[in-house]
């Protein structure tokens, strides 16, 4: 091989590792990666789990607020 036919060669070589790396780029914008996955995965953890402590305290103070209201009804009533 001459010289002339080696440039010829590496240039259609870096020419097509061009093209697969414009293709794996193209490809990769459809996918997830599996980085990317885990971090999702971690945040919709912490998001249910701050759910489950919001949606345990709600009806706990709700019954409590019922409670004191009552309380000062039946106090109002009784001095009245």
């Amino acid at each position: 091989m001459t010289t002339k036919e080696q440039k010829a060669s590496q240039d259609l070589i870096l020419y097509r590792l061009d093209e697969i790396k414009a293709e794996l780029k193209s490809i990769k914008s459809d996918y997830v990666t599996k980085h990317e996955f885990n971090t999702l995965a971690d945040r919709l953890t912490a998001l249910e789990n701050n759910r489950n402590v919001i949606g345990c305290l709600y009806p706990t103070a709700s019954a409590a607020f019922s409670a004191l209201v009552t309380y000062l009804l039946i106090e109002f009533f009784k001095n009245k």
